[in-house]
């Protein structure tokens, strides 16, 4: 990179997340690799050496974009869980429990809120009670009509929730290894975007398992839903992947066989930064006058 560039911070990046549909964004993406369609042009390449930033290379993004890697990632991730929500969720009132750490749930919020229907409820346990909460987020949910309750524990969080999110495995009380799936209302999709294997006596427990994208199969081969895919398991319950998001998105498969399955959904391509989004966050950035030239 030579010459300036746009950085944004992490507000900055959330402000333009309320211009734009990343939902859409990726939805659109998914759809077009199931048809298809070319990848998009450009790439998204490390800024400096402390792997704080990014900086997206992209031939319309002039001048070049240095975001928050973190930023970015909790924004692809919440983007993928809404499109999973939307097409596996039953029809009716949506209630929310986001587990993990207070610097991975309340980012994906937002997007969350925004781009799911029907979402009456958000319950999360957070260190610091409903002081943890920050001020534009609470803000955000009750102009929405949308009831927060922060809790103590996972159970009490999880407790009755039909969409649940595992965002990381940071917070030691609020990881998967602690939950209970008696404890989620039936029909109930359990979004796993930590990027971690889930204990596997959950993975074989559920009704049926989705993924962001068949094609990432072999690149995660150590993840006990792939290997239970591969293997088959002839003797035992099939566990084998149900279908895709592209698939959903494209009508080639209906999605959940019962109303009253449990669902896991594993986004294994969620680490990997997403080119459209990023460049669509650019440009919201630059139509509303977001972002600090710098020079390289």
């Amino acid at each position: 990179m030579t010459g300036t560039a746009l950085l944004l911070r992490d507000h900055e990046v959330e402000s333009a997340l309320e211009v734009i549909d990343p939902v859409a964004v990726l939805a659109e993406q998914l759809i077009g690799q199931a048809v298809g369609r070319p990848h998009p042009h450009g790439r998204i390449r490390p800024w400096c050496d402390s792997g704080e930033f990014v900086v997206l290379d992209h031939p319309d993004a002039t001048p070049p974009c240095v975001l928050p890697a973190h930023s970015l990632h909790m924004a692809q991730a919440a983007a993928l869980t809404a499109v999973a929500a939307r097409e596996l969720l039953p029809a009716g009132g949506v209630t929310v429990a986001m587990l993990g750490s207070a610097d991975c749930t309340q980012p994906q919020l937002p997007v969350i809120a925004r781009h799911v229907p029907d979402i009456s409820h958000v319950a999360m346990s957070l260190a610091g009670g409903p002081e943890a909460i920050e001020p534009r987020l609470a803000d955000l949910l009750e102009l929405s009509g949308i009831r927060l309750s922060v809790v103590d524990t996972l159970a009490e969080a999880v407790f009755g929730a039909n969409l649940v999110v595992a965002t990381n495995h940071s917070a030691p009380r609020q990881n998967l290894d602690n939950l209970r799936l008696g404890q989620l209302a039936r029909g109930a999709v359990l979004v796993n975007s930590t990027g971690k294997d889930p204990p596997a006596d959950l993975v074989d427990r559920v009704d049926q398992v989705f993924v962001d994208d068949i094609g990432l199969l072999a690149g995660h081969r150590d993840r006990h839903v792939v290997a239970a895919h591969l293997a088959g398991h002839p003797d035992g319950p099939d566990r084998r992947i149900t279908a895709d998001l592209p698939q959903l998105l494209t009508g080639r498969h209906a999605g959940r066989r019962r109303i009253d399955d449990v669902v896991l959904v594993e986004l294994l391509g969620v680490d990997e930064p997403n080119v459209e989004l990023a460049y669509r966050i650019y440009e919201g950035a630059k139509r509303t006058g977001l972002g600090e030239p710098i020079a390289d």
